[in-house]
């Protein structure tokens, strides 16, 4: 038997009916990504004979994985063509594009689709379908005696083949790969300017610290009237009344009983100056 496909669906208008209490509908072996809907229609036998065609009775909506669907049954068929027949078809009407393993079955009349694609919603609020708009005849539909007291159930095995969602996140997982990459070259280059800062540091460090030791060694330093050498720390220096200095060495001799610049008295260390001179040497 060949199916049709119902994309013509979406292309006409129709009355569709959720009325509460017309339809009891259940789930059967729900996993992730398949599972197994029922629809049973109260009072199917006298919708055949008294709707128009084009008049259809959507499910509610069940989600399989991220997917969201209807199943879409029209009693007296989808258009004159299919009138007298009960059509099925399967509605994808979330925003994501899909590929399923499908069997819609009234009783021991199925038909099959594996690895279909199923379109998402568009943008003008139609979406993409698939079934079959002769899948019973009423005729048949009688003969079968499938009606259980007028009531007809309709059920619908559906598993995800492929998903959209699934090839978003794969591409989304190659840029954080790529991003992670990205980052690895970051992380690289923040090491290597540590390492430069590192060097640089070190290499300033020497410097300031040779220039320092220039800039001290520049300095003037106080010399000793006798022996001449410069009273840098840690010579101990003697002064006399006048603020003359000479090194402690120099004082120590015994010649020397006077300051050798102005003969006044020595009146003991000169602490001030030995101060002053370890703040700027030392």
């Amino acid at each position: 038997q060949a199916y049709n496909c119902l994309i013509h669906f979406y292309k006409r208008t129709f009355y569709v009916l959720k009325m509460s209490g017309m339809t009891e509908e259940w789930e059967e072996g729900t996993t992730e990504n398949s599972t197994k809907y029922f629809v049973k229609i109260k009072n199917f036998g006298k919708k055949m004979k008294t709707w128009a065609n084009g008049r259809r009775i959507c499910s509610e909506p069940f989600f399989v994985g991220s997917s969201e669907f209807e199943l879409v049954i029209c009693p007296n068929g989808v258009d004159d063509d299919s009138e007298n027949c009960v059509s099925v078809c399967i509605q994808n009407i979330g925003n994501r594009e899909v590929k399923v393993n499908l069997e819609i079955a009234i009783e021991s009349k199925k038909a099959s689709w594996k690895n279909i694609q199923i379109d998402g919603d568009f943008d003008d609020g139609t979406c993409g379908q698939i079934g079959d708009d002769k899948f019973y005849l009423h005729g048949d539909l009688i003969n079968d005696r499938v009606l259980d007291r007028g009531t007809l159930t309709v059920s619908v095995e559906i598993s995800l083949a492929w998903e959209e969602f699934a090839s978003d996140v794969n591409s989304k997982l190659e840029k954080i790969k790529d991003s992670l990459g990205e980052v690895e070259e970051l992380k690289q280059e923040v090491v290597n300017l540590k390492n430069m800062m590192q060097t640089m540091d070190t290499s300033l460090t020497s410097k300031f610290k040779a220039l320092e030791s220039s800039m001290k060694s520049s300095l003037p330093c106080p010399e000793c009237p006798i022996c001449f050498e410069e009273m840098k720390p840690p010579t101990r220096i003697v002064q006399c009344r006048s603020g003359h200095l000479i090194c402690q060495q120099c004082r120590d001799v015994k010649e020397v009983i006077s300051c050798p610049t102005c003969k006044e008295e020595f009146t003991g260390r000169a602490f001030g100056m030995e101060s002053h001179l370890r703040a700027l040497f030392c």
